[in-house]
C-alpha cells in the first residue's frame, strides 16, 4: 500500500457514520466479531439490523416479548391475524381467539387486514422464532409470545420485502395498468394460507437459521476484468425444532437490479460474470432484487469493464475534406480561445467572476485542457502554461477548500456541506476529472506528483457508498458519476500509486453499476409499485438520487409526481463531459439512449409539452450539456446532423460553453480511435469498500429499527425500538427530534416484559451490521 493512501485511510478512520440518534460506542477492533455477537447477546435486550438482509433479529433474554406493540399511537391497529404451523396444517386465528401453542415450525405469519388504518395495503410480517413459546396470544395491543425460560433470538421480516400488498379497491392496482401482478389477497387468507404463502415462510424460517452480518469484500484486476470477491459471516440461529439452515450469500441489490434490467429491459446486458446458481426467492427491496447463491459461503462476480479506464480516445486533427461544414466550426472555437487567452497569465481562466465562483468554474476548466490538441501549436504552447500555472498557483492550494474529516471540500454558491459531506463533496470528486485533463493534455505532471496526497483527499465517491448501493448516494448527475474514479485511477497509474490505481479502478466500476440502472432500471420499480406514494408510476419515469435508509431511489420524469419541487430526471446528463463514460453509453444503450435524447430535442424545440434544461443552442460547461454535445458524444451524430439541428450561427456562451459544443462536434469529423494508455494488468486480492467506510450510514435492507433517545423525544416511543418503513404518512404523527414518525409508516414498538428499556447504545459489528443494546 502506498504512503499516500495509507495516510487516507488514517484521516478516514475519523469518519462519523452512525445514523441513529443513540450513542456511539464503536468495536475495539482487536475484537473477534463472533465475541461481539457473544457479548451483545448477553445484554437483556437488543435489536440486529443489517445491510444484508431483509430481517431485523431481536434478542431478549426475558421470558416474554411483544411485537407490533402501541401502533395505536400512530393511529393503526395491531395485526388482525396469526397463522400458526401445527400438526393438523396452518391455523389463521383472528385477534382475541385462542392461539395454539404446539408449533411444529419455527414461524408465525401475521398481517393487518381489516385491521384500524391499513386501507390501502397489507404488509404480511414473518417471526421466525429460536425457541418453542410456551403461550402466544394476538390483542388489540399487537402479539405477545411467552417462553420457558428466554425468548432468545427472534427474526422479523415483510414476506415480501417492501412490496405492499393492495387492499380493498386497490386489489387489482397492477393487473388494472397493465403491470403483471403477484395476485396476493390477503383478504382471502381467513380461510387459510394459501400454499405458495406456506412455502414461502418454511424456506425464509431456514435461510434464517443463518443470518448473514458480515461481507468481506475483496477486488482484484485481471486484464480488462474487475473481479468481486464476497465472502460472508453468518449469525447461527439453531431452533428448538432443529429447523434445517439454508444459506443465502446475497448479491448487492444494485448489482442484482442491473442483472434483472439487463434480462428484461435493455437491449445489452451488464458486462458481467455473475455465478451460475443464483437463487431468486423474489424479494423486493427498495435497492433492487434480493438473490443470491444458496448452500456457499460467498460468490464471485466479474466485471469486463476496465477498458473504459485502460483506452483513451485519441484526440485527431479534424477531417475537413470529408466534413467541411465543420470548418467554421474550428476556425470560430481557434478564434474565441485566442481571444481569452491572449497572455500566458494563469488569471485568464476566470469565466464566473473570480475566486469566488470558482466551485463553478473549475468544472467548465476541462474543456480548455481537452481543446489543445486541436489548436494550432503557438496557442497550444500558451494553454498549457496558463493551465499548468492555474493548477500550481491555484487548484492544488489547500487553503481554497474546506477540511472536513480528513478530506477537502469544494464549496460555493449553492455547494455546501449542511453538516456532512454532500453537494460539496460531489464537486471535490468532480475536481479529479478536471485534474486529470490538465494533467494529460497540459502536461504539469510534476505538479500532480508532488501534491499527490493533497489529490487523493478530493476522493469523496467512495465515502458515500455501501454494500446494497454500489455507487454513491445523493447524486443525481451522471455526470458526475464514474468520471471521478476513472480520472484518479489514471492519475494514481501515472504517478505510480498502484494501490490507489486499482482501488479507483474498483470504485469506477461500481459506479458504472449505477449509470446501468439509471438508465433501464425503472420498470423494476414500477412493477412493484406503489413506490413512496399512491400515484400511478407512468412509463416515462427514472432512477435518479439514490438516498439512504428505505428512501433509494427517487424517481421522477415529466409528470411523475403530479407536485415535484424538482425534478431531478432534468438532470441526469449534467456535467456529462467524459468521452470514456459515453463510450460505455454508446456501447451498451444505442436505441435507449437515442429515444431518449430525442424525447429532449424535441422537448428542447418545444414541439413537446414538457420543457426540458438541456438547450439547442447554448451549452453550459460547468452545468447543463446542449443537446448538440449530448448528442455528438452519445449518440456519435455526424457534423452535418447536428449543424442542421443547431447551426452555429445561433450559439450562445462563455468561452468553455462553446468549447464543450464545438469540440465533441469537431471529434466527429473521425470515427472514434481508442489507444492504450495503461496496459491491463493482474494484481491480488486487497480489501474493497470496507478499507474505506468503517460502517455504512444505514444498516437496513426491507425494515428499519428506530430507538429515539434524548428529553425532546416523546415518552411515548423514548428509548424504546420499534419498526419502521419510508415515506408514508401514518394517520397520527408522532413529532421525534428533526423529523415526524409521520414520514415513516410504523409498524409497532417491539417491547420486553419487564422494566421499559433503557437508551439504546449503538455499536457497529462491522461496515455492514449494527447492534443496538439496552442494558443488562
Amino acid at each position: 500500500m502506498s504512503r499516500a493512501w495509507t495516510l487516507l485511510l488514517l484521516a478516514l478512520a475519523t469518519v462519523a457514520t452512525a445514523a441513529a440518534p443513540t450513542r456511539l460506542s464503536p468495536m475495539s477492533p482487536k475484537q473477534a466479531p463472533e465475541t461481539t455477537l457473544a457479548e451483545w447477546q448477553k445484554q437483556r435486550f437488543g435489536v440486529l439490523t443489517t445491510e444484508l438482509s431483509p430481517a431485523v433479529v431481536v434478542h431478549c433474554r426475558a421470558e416474554g416479548l411483544g411485537f407490533f406493540r402501541n401502533l395505536a399511537q400512530w393511529g393503526l391497529g395491531g395485526p388482525s391475524f396469526v397463522a400458526v404451523p401445527t400438526a393438523a396444517g396452518v391455523g389463521v386465528l383472528r385477534r382475541g381467539e385462542p392461539v395454539p401453542t404446539a408449533m411444529r415450525e419455527a414461524w408465525l405469519l401475521c398481517w393487518f387486514h381489516g385491521a384500524e388504518g391499513w386501507t390501502r395495503w397489507d404488509v404480511p410480517m414473518l417471526l421466525v422464532l429460536q425457541h418453542l413459546p410456551s403461550s402466544i396470544a394476538l390483542a388489540d395491543d399487537g402479539l405477545t409470545l411467552r417462553f420457558p425460560k428466554q425468548a432468545g433470538l427472534v427474526a422479523v421480516m415483510p414476506l415480501y420485502g417492501f412490496f405492499k400488498v393492495p387492499l380493498g379497491k386497490e386489489t387489482d392496482y397492477l393487473a388494472n395498468h397493465g403491470l403483471p401482478s403477484k395476485g396476493l389477497r390477503t383478504d382471502a387468507w381467513a380461510k387459510g394460507l394459501p400454499k405458495t404463502v406456506v412455502e414461502r415462510c418454511r424456506y425464509w424460517a431456514q435461510a434464517l437459521r443463518r443470518v448473514p452480518v458480515h461481507c468481506r469484500e475483496e477486488f482484484a484486476l485481471d486484464g480488462d476484468e474487475l473481479v468481486i470477491r464476497s465472502t460472508f459471516t453468518w449469525l447461527p440461529i439453531d431452533d428448538d425444532w432443529d429447523t434445517p439452515p439454508r444459506r443465502l450469500a446475497p448479491l448487492s441489490p444494485a448489482l442484482a437490479l442491473a442483472r434483472w434490467a439487463g434480462r428484461h429491459v435493455a437491449k445489452k446486458p451488464f458486462p458481467m460474470t455473475l455465478p451460475d446458481k443464483l437463487s431468486d426467492p423474489d424479494l423486493f427491496t427498495p435497492y433492487g432484487p434480493y438473490v443470491g447463491v444458496e448452500g456457499a459461503d460467498g460468490h464471485t462476480v466479474r466485471m469486463k469493464v476496465l477498458r473504459y479506464i485502460h483506452e483513451a480516445l485519441e484526440p485527431e486533427p479534424p477531417d475537413l475534406e470529408r466534413h467541411p461544414a465543420a470548418a467554421p466550426v474550428l476556425q470560430g472555437l481557434r478564434l474565441r480561445l485566442a481571444g481569452k487567452f491572449r497572455t500566458t497569465k494563469w488569471q485568464q481562466t476566470w469565466d464566473h467572476g473570480g475566486p469566488p465562483n470558482y466551485c463553478w468554474q473549475v468544472m467548465g476548466d476541462r474543456w480548455y485542457a481537452k481543446v489543445i490538441p486541436y489548436l494550432e501549436p503557438e496557442m497550444q504552447e500558451r494553454v498549457k502554461a496558463v493551465l499548468r500555472d492555474y493548477v500550481a498557483e491555484f487548484v492544488l492550494q489547500e487553503k481554497h477548500y474546506k477540511p472536513f474529516k480528513g478530506m477537502l471540500l469544494l464549496v460555493g454558491p449553492g455547494i455546501g456541506t449542511w453538516g456532512g459531506y454532500n453537494d460539496a463533496g460531489k464537486f471535490s470528486s468532480n475536481l479529479l476529472e478536471s485534474l486529470w485533463n490538465f494533467a494529460h493534455y497540459a502536461g504539469g505532471w510534476d505538479v500532480i506528483k508532488a501534491r499527490w496526497p493533497m489529490v487523493l483527499r478530493f476522493f469523496i465517491t467512495p465515502l458515500v457508498c455501501d454494500w446494497k448501493s454500489m455507487g454513491r448516494y445523493a447524486i443525481a448527475e451522471m455526470g458526475d458519476e464514474a468520471a471521478p474514479p476513472l480520472a484518479l485511477a489514471r492519475m494514481a497509474h501515472k504517478v505510480g500509486d498502484r494501490d490507489t490505481y486499482a482501488f479507483a479502478s474498483y470504485v469506477f466500476a461500481r459506479e458504472l453499476v449505477h449509470h446501468y440502472v439509471k438508465q433501464v432500471g425503472a420498470p423494476y420499480f414500477r412493477r412493484h409499485q406503489p413506490w413512496h406514494s399512491d400515484e400511478f408510476l407512468p412509463e416515462e419515469v427514472y432512477l435518479t438520487n439514490m438516498w439512504g435508509d428505505l428512501a433509494s431511489w427517487q424517481i421522477d420524469g415529466p409528470t411523475y409526481p403530479e407536485h415535484q419541487r424538482a425534478r431531478q430526471y432534468n438532470n441526469r446528463w449534467v456535467r456529462f463531459s467524459c468521452e470514456e463514460v459515453a463510450r460505455f453509453y454508446r456501447d451498451l444503450f444505442p436505441t435507449e439512449v437515442r429515444a431518449e435524447l430525442d424525447l429532449l430535442t424535441q422537448r428542447a424545440k418545444g414541439t413537446q409539452p414538457v420543457g426540458t434544461p438541456y438547450r439547442l443552442h447554448k451549452d453550459a460547461a460547468h452545468i447543463s450539456a446542449s443537446i448538440v454535445r449530448l448528442r455528438a458524444m452519445l449518440l456519435g451524430e455526424s457534423p452535418e446532423h447536428l449543424l442542421k439541428l443547431s447551426p452555429p450561427a445561433a450559439w450562445r456562451g462563455r468561452a468553455a460553453d462553446l468549447t464543450a459544443m464545438r469540440l465533441p462536434l469537431l471529434r466527429n469529423t473521425r470515427p472514434a480511435k481508442w489507444t492504450q494508455l495503461i496496459p491491463p494488468a493482474k494484481t491480488d486480492f486487497t480489501l474493497g469498500l470496507e478499507r474505506a467506510i468503517p460502517s455504512t450510514r444505514h444498516a437496513t435492507l426491507a425494515l428499519v429499527c428506530n430507538a429515539p433517545t434524548g428529553n425532546k423525544v416523546p415518552e411515548a416511543v423514548r428509548d424504546v425500538p420499534f419498526l419502521r418503513w419510508w415515506g408514508w404518512p401514518v394517520p397520527k404523527p408522532i413529532k421525534v427530534r428533526r423529523w415526524r414518525a409521520g414520514t415513516f409508516w410504523s409498524f409497532g414498538q417491539i417491547l420486553p416484559e419487564g422494566p421499559r428499556p433503557t437508551a439504546a447504545e449503538t455499536q457497529w459489528l462491522n461496515w455492514n451490521t449494527r447492534l443496538l443494546s439496552f442494558g443488562r
